[in-house]
């Protein structure tokens, strides 16, 4: 992972405050810097190009909503990109470990219930997942379907482009559509509960 400053930003607490801020900028350099290092490391670890970029955003997805409900707090002397590593590393992990588990069912080992003693933080979890529910409500059909299949059901593209009648390139791209979609309804969907 890169030791040296973001471009932009002076520390990692100023990367941090522009990701806590949803800035497009912070997002698009959090991905050129990580991403690269990440995808050789899952190519090296039993996985495809594809399965890099599914495990990255992934990964990145749940980094960047632990930093918008607070569950994750940045600590001195921590990387942000090398945090955002690890969160992907995890998800890619967890891939292959259920590869070996294929059937439906398995509950994790472990659960991080550690959190949910946490009152507040627990309503402000549920905060997100209202906005993040309105705001798949306003999707269309097809779109709400995909991304409900590839992030809840985990269902590989190969499965869900056969269930949409699609190449598994345009599901990949559809789905890159869809999410770019979602993220504006939630956008839109917290700045009025804000108003």
């Amino acid at each position: 992972m890169a030791t040296r400053p973001l471009p932009g930003y002076a520390t990692d607490l100023d990367f941090y405050d522009a990701l806590s801020r949803r800035d497009e900028r912070a997002y698009h350099n959090l991905y050129a810097t990580v991403f690269p290092s990440f995808q050789r490391w899952v190519l090296s670890n039993n996985g495809s190009e594809m399965d890099a970029e599914d495990a990255f955003q992934k990964g990145l997805m749940n980094f960047l909503l632990n930093i918008e409900i607070g569950k994750y707090q940045l600590q001195s002397g921590a990387r942000i990109t090398t945090v955002a590593f690890e969160y992907c590393k995890r998800v890619w992990l967890t891939e292959l470990k259920s590869a070996r588990f294929r059937y439906r069912g398995n509950m994790p080992d472990h659960l991080d219930l550690a959190d949910t003693v946490d009152v507040e933080k627990d309503l402000e979890r549920m905060d997100v997942v209202y906005a993040v529910q309105q705001s798949m409500h306003q999707l269309k059909e097809v779109c709400r379907n995909l991304l409900e299949w590839f992030y809840v059901d985990e269902l590989p593209l190969r499965e869900i482009a056969e269930r949409l009648d699609m190449k598994e390139e345009s599901v990949k791209s559809k789905r890159y559509q869809c999410a770019e979609k979602l993220k504006a309804y939630y956008r839109q969907t917290t700045n009025q509960k804000r108003i």
